[in-house]
């Protein structure tokens, strides 16, 4: 049911990347999202979209169609995109879970070799989990899901999101909810932060309900960016991050 109510809206949809691995001007290029601007809708709406949050969650509006590479990955891996939540959760963030999520973060960031999808399967866009020889951004997200959900994390507290990095090019992280905020794993660094602190404008992301939905983030311009230092952004993967979960800092 989900599968062709979402795929009979792709004809208007725009076709948001992952990736920011190519580069942003480049036209046709499923690794930008340079043309989205903020007088362009996602999906045509009538009206202006009206954005919920509860105290430091997330902005999310209106349902809007995946990814298109996200759709192709849920017709290869069905189980991996079923299941939905009337009432989801939210995990406190204890030492363990924190542990957890730094542990995947860091050994999948260093596991997986950075590949583009053009050189990997001579196709812009094609969402997998990581192959022997690498994967692009949306395939790292892919596998520290499942990585986290095998480790007893529920699947609706763990959405793929789309952002736009500030050179306007497409990337793909993965949103953690918990009950102390909304962090983000990330591909490009070791650290492991709340939404709000990343250097990214939100595009979309899974909805907590049903992992084949997706819905809008942000305040209607897209998204809530944040600055961040480039060095800091990039920093190396191998340099010690602290054990210590965020309650803990102070």
């Amino acid at each position: 049911m989900y599968l062709l109510r979402i795929t009979a809206g792709f004809a208007g949809a725009l076709l948001l990347a992952a990736c920011g691995t190519g580069s942003p001007g480049d036209p046709g290029s499923t690794a930008t999202i340079s043309g989205l601007s903020s007088e362009m809708p996602y999906a045509a709406p009538s009206t202006a979209p009206t954005f919920i949050a509860r105290g430091n969650a997330m902005p999310v509006g209106a349902e809007t169609a995946p990814p298109f590479g996200f759709v192709g990955f849920c017709q290869r891996h069905p189980s991996d995109c079923v299941g939905s939540s009337s009432r989801p959760a939210s995990l406190t963030l204890t030492d363990r879970r924190w542990n957890q999520l730094q542990e995947v973060n860091r050994q999948v960031n260093r596991s997986v070799t950075p590949v583009e999808d053009a050189d990997l399967y001579n196709t812009p866009e094609w969402w997998a989990y990581p192959a022997a020889s690498g994967g692009d951004c949306e395939d790292y997200v892919l596998l520290k899901r499942r990585e986290l959900i095998e480790r007893g994390w529920p699947a609706d507290s763990l959405l793929i999101s789309v952002v736009k990095e500030q050179n306007g090019a497409g990337h793909a992280v993965l949103l953690v909810v918990t009950a102390e905020g909304e962090y983000v794993l990330d591909n490009k660094t070791r650290h492991i932060r709340l939404w709000q602190e990343t250097p990214y404008t939100w595009v979309k992301r899974q909805s907590r309900h049903h992992p084949y939905v997706w819905v809008r983030t942000g305040d209607g311009r897209g998204g809530k960016s944040a600055a961040l230092e480039e060095h800091d952004l990039m920093a190396p993967i191998s340099e010690p991050i602290s054990p210590l979960r965020p309650a803990l800092f102070s």
